[in-house]
């Protein structure tokens, strides 16, 4: 509650410095599904209608060409609250210009995790539920948005840009109660268009766990190929290090079971291709492979998904889509875990 205050007071206080009320840009996001299982056997048959994503976004401009954004979310599925359609504060950040001279920001507040903005800049099948996340938010592995700063900027020679954060660790949810820090370097190279290739690496420390296994490292690569509309293919490399005792207490990777790990620090890897390419004017397919180890060295851990689907714009600010995905689990994941697939009809809309 005093998180909620604070961001809200934030708000209002840096509101009140915009030009005008109509210079303030209000757009958002409506993701709608209806998804019938095939598996697990048990439930085949079942049938649900969701909303998976539901975003406000508000950007207000303010003098000097400095910004105020305050993001909501109140969706279905989100990492940041186990109630249904609860509105929370997403992100609510001011990003300044205008100390610096040339490419340069300085964002502070709550503010998005970096590697995850720029993914989503590129990869817009978010709407298709969590099966389609990116990989870091769907297995828990990064949270979404953090309070702290970071310092964006441009790399010489057109190369491409980098940002620095420095956060709490804990999320967007939680109090910070303890002496460490988080932080994280962002690099993304472009000048051999249509290819860009981006690097993240990010160390922290979970305080509850103590120095000697209490690390938090992530390692994430990926590169890109987009020729405009036509097609797209994206190759991204995960790699993790976590307290077994993290992973159950924060249920990271849908419920891997690490009773026989507590107390040691564990190692994961993991790894996601996808190509989209257009099958008319208006319509495209998306393929989409997600492989992960959380426990490298342990036998029966690992999880991957398939997803496939079939997209059609149908209007500028709507769009359908028919997918399939299909999750099967190691022996070994976890007590009652079991393969699931389902098929679903999705809209993405659009404000």
């Amino acid at each position: 509650m005093k998180k909620n205050i604070f961001c809200i007071l934030f708000f209002v206080l840096v509101w009140g410095q915009a030009k005008a009320l109509s210079e303030v840009e209000i757009s958002g996001e409506l993701d709608l599904n209806a998804s019938v299982w095939s598996l697990p056997t048990g439930e085949r048959g079942n049938s649900a209608f969701g909303v998976p994503s539901f975003f406000v976004d508000l950007k207000a401009p303010l003098k000097e060409d400095n910004l105020m954004v305050v993001s909501f979310e109140g969706s279905e599925e989100k990492t940041s609250s186990t109630e249904r359609f609860d509105v929370k504060v997403r992100e609510a950040h001011l990003d300044v210009v205008s100390l610096f001279q040339g490419m340069h920001a300085l964002r502070v507040g709550l503010i998005p995790q970096v590697w995850q903005q720029a993914q989503y800049e590129t990869w817009s099948y978010r709407f298709l539920g969590k099966e389609t996340w990116a990989m870091t938010e769907k297995w828990k592995y990064l949270d979404y948005s953090d309070l702290g700063f970071s310092f964006m900027s441009e790399l010489p020679e057109d190369l491409g840009e980098w940002a620095f954060t420095l956060a709490n660790g804990e999320g967007a949810e939680k109090k910070e109660a303890g002496p460490h820090k988080e932080g994280s370097l962002f690099v993304r190279v472009t000048p051999w268009s249509p290819w860009a290739f981006s690097v993240n690496y990010v160390r922290g420390n979970y305080d509850l766990y103590g120095e000697e296994v209490g690390l938090k490292e992530r390692i994430q690569a990926l590169v890109t190929y987009q020729i405009q509309e036509e097609w797209q293919m994206g190759l991204e490399y995960l790699g993790t290090k976590d307290p077994a005792d993290a992973i159950r207490d924060l249920k990271m990777v849908e419920g891997l079971d690490v009773t026989t790990l507590s107390g040691e620090s564990v190692s994961g890897q993991g790894g996601s291709l996808y190509v989209i390419f257009s099958t008319g004017p208006k319509s495209e397919v998306l393929l989409r492979y997600d492989y992960l180890n959380p426990v490298v060295g342990e036998d029966g851990k690992e999880l991957q998904t398939v997803i496939a689907s079939l997209a059609y714009q149908v209007t500028d600010d709507i769009r359908a889509a028919m997918a399939v995905d299909h999750t099967r689990y190691g022996d070994n994941f976890a007590a009652g875990a079991r393969d699931r697939s389902k098929v679903e009809l999705a809209a993405q809309v659009l404000f």
